[in-house]
């Protein structure tokens, strides 16, 4: 059959008016509504996909901080919450590098001595701030002075002010909340702030307030933490 005769038979305009007929519009709304369905159906695999991607980059990480003949089966009760924890964090950051440290140490006989059972949990509980503090504090403390003004009685701070600050406050994304990570990172037994000396602030025979000499340091078990997990290296810092 002839496109004229297709045509004469049914008419360009007639094809237009059931293109906008309620039956066509309903086709097409319910074809607009696959499309849709089919995205978010669809999401997961294109999800599953990066992940693939991902956990791929994440083990040749592991491998290669691994040689060959010390490769030893990692204990469930450190890989397995270790796992979980990287697959909650986002690529290239320094929280993740801390799990794929302890990863790659608990797979190592040389230094699987270095993996405890409580070290995933402990980074699943650290900001990205803290983090960077346990970084840096890896390589060096850092002193603090603190200057504090006490009342009348002489038996209340009244007001406190810091005279010296080595800490690199500018690495921190919120670095007025340094005493609060500290505190934090103390109750997780990892590193606190410490008082070296204190020495009385005298106004006529008075004592007036108190100048305070302090440090900011891993502590015992945060040794073992941050040469387990905490990277030497991290090229963000």
């Amino acid at each position: 059959m002839s496109q004229e005769q297709i045509k004469s038979i049914i008419p360009v305009d007639k094809i237009y008016d059931d293109a906008l007929s309620p039956a066509m519009k309903q086709i097409g709304k319910a074809l607009e509504n696959i499309a849709k369905s089919s995205r978010f159906l669809l999401a997961p695999i294109d999800y599953i996909a990066y992940q693939h991607d991902r956990w791929e980059r994440y083990l040749q990480k592991v491998t290669d901080k691994v040689k060959n003949e010390d490769l030893i089966e990692g204990h469930p009760q450190i890989v397995i919450p270790t796992l979980e924890g990287l697959s909650l964090n986002y690529e290239n950051t320094l929280l993740a590098e801390l799990f794929i440290n302890l990863l790659a140490n608990s797979i190592d006989r040389t230094k699987q001595d270095l993996a405890h059972p409580a070290f995933p949990n402990i980074i699943k509980q650290l900001s990205h701030d803290e983090a960077v503090i346990l970084f840096l504090l890896k390589k060096r403390s850092y002193k603090f002075n603190l200057r504090s003004d006490l009342n009348v009685e002489g038996t209340m701070i009244v007001n406190e002010v810091t005279t010296l600050e080595e800490f690199p406050l500018d690495t921190l994304q919120f670095p007025q909340h340094l005493p609060i990570y500290m505190n934090h990172l103390n109750s997780l037994n990892i590193a606190g702030a410490f008082v070296n000396n204190q020495e009385p602030i005298f106004d006529n025979n008075k004592q007036t307030g108190i100048n305070s000499y302090n440090e900011r340091r891993i502590i015992d078990f945060g040794e073992l933490f941050v040469a387990s997990c905490v990277p030497d290296n991290f090229e963000n810092l």
